[in-house]
């Protein structure tokens, strides 16, 4: 098949939508798929490198941090896209990316299928300071955007679920984990680099730093834990990366932030720790909880729905539901080296089974023959002679 991966963020930018496209692409063409992506550029030039076509585009960070817009798709561009014809197209974001792959769909006449990644009931502060209204528009929109789509993707049972109680078919809703690439285990020790003692213990926090993963709670708890062998770093960058440097400096301990970092590197950051922390309830696709547990990093997570199937308590790490339990589950995993080295084998050996880019794309890739299959090419698109 030829296939169109759109979205409005691609590498160099790293986030979890980004790793995901990646990691699909490539499956698709190892399985001997014509893939391209469109995607927006950091500027107002448009312009094509190799198999990735680039629209020119403005900031929109009083939207969103990091978010960009634009409505206009280059007509070079859509002469390109027309001439390859692809078979379906595959939306990564429900923003301008969406809008030229809904058109692209009726200029082409081919299937549109979406995958949802965002909760975006978790991110209405950026533009309502009123929850129940945020919900209500976020609902709404979900819902028109659903209507324009063959199928939506969502990656958990938890976004199914959400995406059902704005009244989207569940007909239309497949669940597809995101698939992670399983990496190979490391002999180097990034310890030495971070200036961290051998006896140390070490947390982790590793993704996009911002105000809804919650992350002063992780502080908070660092803080509180009666423990002076463990340090606590902070991996990536985001919008609130410099508010949440300068919270951390009301404590005493010190908080090791490493910035953003070579995405061929962060395998071997989640191999340095002992365990993986986060306290964020906004997850949609839990793709940093796949890569920790794939990398045999032991998961200590704030309990939520996305860690359903995922994180299984004494098995390959802890849900918490307060810092009483999150100190528990931390003492038991440093205190007791068999449970260690038993939740660390657990942990990559289900990852393997459950998160592999050959589960995700298989899945997808029989989506896209389902869509295909089904498409109503006998209805003429008004737009084909254009």
């Amino acid at each position: 098949m030829k296939i169109l991966i759109t979205s409005d963020w691609y590498y160099p930018v790293v986030n979890g939508v980004v790793r995901s496209v990646l990691n699909l692409k490539e499956y698709l063409e190892k399985q001997g798929h014509d893939v391209k992506v469109l995607t927006l550029s950091d500027s107002i030039t448009s312009f094509t490198s190799e198999d990735v076509y680039y629209i020119g585009s403005l900031s929109a960070k009083k939207i969103y941090p990091e978010a960009r817009v634009t409505n206009i798709l280059a007509k070079t561009h859509l002469r390109a896209i027309r001439k390859w014809e692809p078979d379906i197209i595959h939306s990564q974001c429900e923003f301008s990316t969406f809008i030229m792959a809904k058109a692209l769909s009726k200029i082409l006449n081919i299937p549109l299928v979406h995958t949802y990644h965002t909760v975006y009931e978790d991110y209405t502060h950026y533009f309502t300071s009123h929850k129940k209204i945020g919900v209500k528009i976020v609902a709404k929109a979900s819902k028109a955007f659903s209507d324009l789509c063959n199928y939506i993707i969502v990656p958990t049972e938890k976004t199914c679920e959400i995406l059902k109680s704005y009244n989207i078919s569940p007909d239309k809703i497949k669940i597809i984990a995101t698939g992670v690439k399983i990496p190979e285990l490391y002999d180097e020790d990034l310890r030495s680099e971070l200036d961290i003692s051998k006896n140390k213990k070490v947390l982790l926090y590793l993704g996009r730093i911002a105000e809804e993963k919650n992350i002063e709670e992780l502080i908070d708890f660092y803080q509180k834990l009666d423990r002076a062998d463990t340090e606590f770093v902070i991996v990536g960058g985001g919008p609130y990366l410099e508010k949440l440097k300068e919270y951390s400096k009301n404590f005493k301990k010190n908080i090791n932030f490493v910035g953003m970092v070579n995405p061929k590197d962060v395998n071997k950051y989640y191999q340095m720790a002992d365990i993986f922390t986060t306290a964020s309830t906004s997850e949609t696709q839990g793709l940093t909880y796949y890569e920790a547990l794939s990398n045999g990093t032991i998961a200590v997570c704030r309990n939520d729905t996305s860690l359903e199937n995922v994180l299984i308590d004494g098995f390959n790490g802890y849900a918490y539901e307060n810092f009483d339990q999150y100190k528990t589950y931390v003492n038991k995993i440093l205190d007791d080296k068999d449970l260690y080295e038993k939740l660390k084998k657990n942990a990559r050996s289900y990852a393997i089974e459950n998160f592999s880019v050959e589960s995700f794309g298989r899945k997808c890739e029989d989506l896209y023959e389902k869509a295909v299959n089904e498409y109503d090419y006998e209805s003429p698109s008004i737009y084909k002679r254009l």
